[in-house]
């Protein structure tokens, strides 16, 4: 692999040689020890050949009547040439990309305040693909910040490394009295038999294999004593349990599709007249899809820079016999069911309940059981406070 690379970046020459008897000149190549990395007839008297460039001077020796005309450089000299002929514009683009920045990351243990900053940074223009700020402008964003959020945020620095920023921050610590109010039962979001309840605080009134309506409670809040309640709570915890779903699906004999594969990418690339140049975008996708976002356009000369977010493709072109299609039929309606459902929700069992057959597709009628997480959450009332008389 390393030896192609080398072989493929050397300098190479594509010759244009015309001349009675081709044929003789060629085995005076080959006699003098030189390599045609490939060769083309274009008439009984004309040939193109690609050479090394180094094997040049000696084709000069050999060349006698032949005439010899170079049509094209390959490998380093292309390179060389097109950096030299474009320099301007490379020298251009340099120079924006140096002034742009590629990553902002804001230093805190707490989300809720990272998130908050990059907001406010964002609003400001401190954000991916935007160009640099002034010292001057840095510090006026960091004032109407600090002074937006003085109840949350004591300071905030902001840093730059090469096309990153980094932006520390120290939270302003107030005491605050703890929250009340917050007590609860765990109750079931919808219908279902229980398979399992997790409790760490509470009280669990439900069990495994009990069956409950939307709106029960399965974990309570209220810790009671001789069926007197004694304390209030927050309950936590996890329900889950068998539900029930129908699904319709329709699945053709003759399956035609582009679909997205799990490989995304964003990458840089420059828009320069009708070209696009990517940068270090080394492994390319065979088919994609592309979403382009202008980040920076210049409305004089035909310049942009743009983010490019990139999905592998694949095309599914398949023709399938009548079991084959019940069973793709099956996992579209488990895929179709799964997408509407929680990432833990799975499926148990399923029975198909219609099949309709035609010359094109099949439609089936599948009744689904799933293991689904059925936690939902009811506020309670505070107990009333205890008066001299209860006492």
């Amino acid at each position: 692999m390393k030896n192609s690379l080398i072989r493929s970046l050397k300098s190479k020459v594509k010759l244009n040689i015309k001349g009675k008897n081709i044929e003789r000149f060629i085995r005076r190549l080959i006699k003098n020890k030189i390599e045609i990395i490939s060769m083309e007839r274009i008439k009984y008297n004309e040939i193109n050949i690609i050479i090394f460039k180094y094997d040049l001077e000696k084709i000069d020796e050999i060349k006698t009547i032949y005439e010899i005309e170079i049509k094209r450089y390959y490998g380093i000299d292309k390179i060389k040439k097109r950096i030299n002929k474009n320099k301007y514009i490379l020298i251009f683009i340099i120079f924006v990309l140096s002034n742009i920045i590629f990553s902002v990351e804001v230093i805190h243990s707490s989300k809720e305040i990272r998130t908050l900053v990059k907001k406010e940074l964002k609003e400001y223009g401190i954000d991916k693909y935007h160009f640099k700020k002034s010292y001057e402008e840095k510090e006026k964003i960091k004032e109407k910040i600090l002074n937006k959020y003085n109840d949350k945020l004591e300071w905030i620095e902001i840093e730059e490394y090469g096309t990153k920023y980094k932006i520390k921050v120290e939270e302003r610590m107030i005491n605050k009295d703890k929250q009340k109010g917050n007590n609860q039962d765990i109750v079931a979001k919808k219908d279902g038999i229980i398979i399992n309840v997790e409790a760490s605080n509470g009280e669990i009134i439900k069990n495994k294999n009990d069956y409950v309506k939307k709106g029960d409670i399965i974990i309570s809040g209220n810790l009671k004593l001789n069926e007197e309640i004694k304390n209030q709570v927050e309950a936590k915890g996890k329900v889950y349990a068998e539900t029930w779903y129908t699904v319709d699906v329709t699945f053709p004999y003759h399956y035609k599709e582009i679909d997205l594969t799990n490989n995304k990418k964003t990458i840089i690339t420059i828009k320069f007249l009708n070209k696009y140049y990517d940068l270090f975008n080394f492994k390319k996708y065979k088919t994609k899809k592309i979403k382009n976002i202008t980040l920076i356009k210049n409305i004089f000369i035909p310049f942009s820079i743009i983010k490019q977010n990139q999905y592998e493709t694949k095309e599914i072109d398949e023709i399938y016999n009548k079991d084959e299609v019940i069973d793709k039929a099956i996992n579209k309606g488990k895929n179709k069911l799964l997408k509407d459902l929680d990432s833990d929700s799975k499926v148990l069992n399923y029975r198909i309940l219609e099949k309709q057959y035609n010359e094109k597709e099949v439609k089936l009628k599948i009744f689904f059981t799933v293991k689904e997480n059925i936690t939902d959450y009811k506020k309670i009332e505070n107990m009333p406070e205890e008066t001299e008389l209860d006492k």
